[in-house]
């Protein structure tokens, strides 16, 4: 009862957190058997809850023993279907209690159930894969081992990428491997164990880099970033990819990394000679703030009608925008404040933001519901005014999305008109950019032998 009551509730927060979170190959899933999914671990709390709510099943958690410190939190962990895993890091003195973590694991997957483990051990925020440990291969060949053989364990690896792992209304896409049956590797296993263990581990490694957008070095992460902004859009029409499909948007992510890795390896003096230009570029908007994608002819220009359509909205908008930030400015401003002033691990911002979001919301909301009742006395009116409160919230959202970008197109335009020769160089100067991207692109196609048809 209360695993399913915190799975409706962990739904409806990461819903909320996220703009858009895609699921990917949800058919390769088993609808029966025991399964260990296995995922990349990039944004702590926010993985466990994204993969829960998405797999279909209802997993237990392999998580760290530290959050299990005090007698509450143990309770409703263990409630909530979460297996403590007892880190060399955290205390060497503790790992030999393991032991009752591998039972545990093999107990829960001769039920026919399954278990989420992130087998770098560890989160860091950052968008590379870290080293890949054995905890789940030897759980599931123990517990396969234990039913000689008889037993069916799917492996399932899970991969997760962020378009933006700590911002609020970012997306998200998660995608789910081939399964790979533990049964499979039978002769291996029987004549060495340890190799065994060692090429399923292996397996899962080169899964889970297939299935994410990760860098294998964090110094490619800024450039990948920077194609992503300026340069993924334009990519993907000249590649016939469909620019809101998130298989083709995931596929040109991935295609961008291996080239930028490529570069890097092969050709480091034509990517120091990009990065120069690419900072130049950013400074200068900086200086000017403005966003690239205002330079970007294939964005097009604002037509009258639709400037009058824009404006109308803002106008007419105005009060909703004015009643929605009343009831919500407090709960959507203090969970970023928190974050920004008291939380350093980059990891640990979004669950940070999520968490005290949803705990202020509610007692927000019920203060304001409660003198609502109090001063209106009208019962109607009270559940009239607590069904505006979401979607005044989101309303005020869409508005000023909509008045940021209205008023970048006017400062784009005011600095346009006041000056144009700086304007006409910082366009010159990203058409450059491009050029030298699709120059590089061509070379990089050529050399790989890859057909852009």
């Amino acid at each position: 009862m209360l695993y399913t009551l915190v799975k409706l509730i962990s739904i409806a927060g990461i819903r909320t957190f996220f703009n858009r979170i895609s699921s990917q190959n949800l058919d390769q899933i088993p609808k029966e058997g025991a399964i260990i999914f296995v995922c990349n671990h990039p944004n702590t709390l926010m993985d466990p809850l994204i993969v829960g709510s998405t797999c279909g099943r209802n997993p237990y958690f392999f998580a760290k023993s530290t959050l299990f410190n005090n007698f509450f939190t143990s309770w409703l962990l263990n409630r909530l279907r979460v297996v403590p895993v007892y880190r060399k890091q955290d205390d060497p003195t503790q790992t030999k209690k393991n032991i009752d973590t591998f039972y545990k694991g093999y107990e829960i997957l001769e039920s026919g159930e399954s278990f989420l483990i992130f087998p770098e051990g560890t989160s860091t925020g950052d968008r590379t894969l870290g080293k890949i440990k054995t905890g789940a291969a030897r759980i599931g060949f123990g517990a396969i081992k234990n039913n000689n053989w008889k037993l069916n364990i799917s492996l399932v690896p899970v991969g997760l990428s962020y378009s933006n792992a700590v911002k609020f209304r970012s997306d998200v896409i998660v995608r789910y491997g081939k399964p790979i049956d533990l049964k499979s590797y039978r002769k291996v296993y029987d004549a060495d164990k340890v190799s065994a263990v060692q090429q399923l581990t292996e397996q899962i490694e080169t899964a889970l880099s297939k299935l994410t957008t990760n860098v294998n070095d964090l110094a490619f992460e800024k450039i990948v970033n920077a194609l992503e902004l300026i340069y993924k859009k334009e990519l993907m029409v000249d590649l016939g990819l469909d620019i809101e499909n998130k298989t083709d948007d995931f596929s040109a992510t991935k295609g961008l990394v291996h080239a930028v890795e490529w570069y890097c390896e092969n050709r480091p003096d034509e990517v120091e000679e990009f990065e120069g230009m690419l900072d130049r570029y950013q400074n200068r908007l900086d200086l000017l703030k403005l966003k690239d994608e205002f330079l970007d002819p294939a964005s097009g220009s604002i037509t009258m009608a639709e400037r009058i359509k824009v404006i109308s909205y803002i106008i007419l908008g105005f009060p909703v925008y004015l009643y929605g930030l009343i009831n919500n400015v407090i709960p959507y401003k203090f969970p970023r404040w928190y974050a920004k002033n008291f939380v350093r691990d980059k990891s640990v911002i979004a669950p940070t933001k999520l968490i005290t979001g949803m705990g202020i919301f509610i007692i927000f909301y019920s203060i304001q519901i409660f003198l609502f009742t109090f001063f209106s006395g009208n019962t109607l009116l009270t559940i009239f005014y607590i069904f505006t409160l979401v979607p005044s919230g989101n309303f005020v959202l869409s508005y000023i999305h909509q008045v940021r970008n209205y008023r970048q197109h006017l400062r784009f335009l005011s600095i346009f008109y006041r000056k144009r020769i700086i304007m006409y160089e910082l366009i010159e100067e990203r058409q450059t950019l491009i050029q030298y991207l699709n120059n590089a692109k061509e070379a990089y196609m050529k050399i790989e032998g890859i057909n852009p048809v």
